[in-house]
């Protein structure tokens, strides 16, 4: 069973994509428990269309998550328009601190992703307050990035983006680090099919992306719901997929005591294993000023 904390686009959006995919039954916590039993309601009346028969419960009682496997939280405040997201940082912390107790409480046993941001500061808040493995709680957002890196490059370059391949890691943010050297369409690096010029505006364009939505809709819904459904399958059916996952280091990549985006083998276990690359020298500087940026906002958190 998966938990998802947080009723709102985001929360629901994830929670109908992992019934429809027939990843797992679904309780849909929200201190606004209307919205969660009105989101379940609507879902659960589209099952016959869909065809699926997963359940789905919406409450505003955190009891309810008992002998969850995975616990999504989504909860917090959402990014406005001309916000970054370590803009969120205190309140959210103070929001992700009072569920992860709930969770810790009431699921021990579970693995949690975090999706609220700033999540890399979420999920090293997450770790430290849960007192869990570190296996176990990771956040979302560098498959977010990595989605939109493959979709930028097959516009490029006018190619199908089934047949990209491609990772981010760093902060969930302005900070994010595409892995140009990794990147392939059907195994030819994009370093031979594209030139500089073009390889830098799919890095810009990757990392503005979220903001453009929401400067024009308000707020990025479909993406990061897709993204969370991708991992909870991998999580739930044990598929040791290969992605961008924020995760507490311990002295990977040379940095200790700080969650950021590396590339993970994602499984029934959280993560599974870490898989140390080796960067291309811009690329580190790129990594360094990215974990830089997120420890100055866990310090700044810490002092408050």
């Amino acid at each position: 069973m998966i938990t998802i904390i947080g009723a709102g686009r985001v929360g629901s959006a994830a929670a109908f994509n992992i019934l429809r995919y027939r990843i797992s039954d679904v309780v849909l916590i929200d201190v606004f428990e209307n919205l969660a039993k009105g989101e379940a309601l609507d879902m659960m009346q589209t099952a016959p269309a869909l065809e699926f028969d997963g359940k789905i419960v919406g409450t505003s009682d955190y009891s309810q998550m008992r002998d969850s496997e995975l616990v999504i939280i989504t909860a917090g405040e959402a990014r406005k328009p001309g916000m970054t997201r370590l803009d969120l940082i205190k309140k959210n912390a103070g929001i992700v601190k009072s569920i992860v107790h709930e969770v810790a409480k009431y699921a021990p046993n579970c693995k949690i992703m975090m999706v609220t941001n700033p999540v890399d500061v979420m999920t090293y808040v997450a770790y430290k307050e849960s007192g869990f493995k570190r296996n176990s709680v990771f956040g979302m957002g560098n498959i977010l990035d990595t989605l939109r890196f493959r979709s930028y490059i097959a516009l490029e370059l006018k190619v199908s983006r089934e047949d990209i391949r491609a990772l981010a890691i760093g902060e969930h943010g302005d900070s994010m680090v595409p892995l140009t050297e990794y990147a392939s369409v059907a195994g030819i690096p994009i370093t031979r099919l594209l030139s500089k010029e073009q390889i830098e505006k799919i890095i810009n364009m990757t990392i503005t992306s979220g903001a453009e939505v929401i400067s024009l809709k308000g707020s990025t819904v479909h993406a990061p719901a897709a993204a969370i459904a991708i991992m909870a399958d991998a999580i739930l059916r044990g598929r040791n997929r290969v992605m961008g996952v924020s995760t507490y280091l311990q002295g990977e990549y040379g940095f200790s005591d700080v969650a950021i985006g590396v590339p993970v083998v994602l499984g029934r276990n959280g993560v599974e294993k870490i898989l140390e690359l080796e960067l291309l020298p811009e690329t580190r500087k790129r990594l360094e000023k990215s974990v830089a940026i997120v420890r100055e906002a866990i310090s700044k958190l810490e002092e408050a």
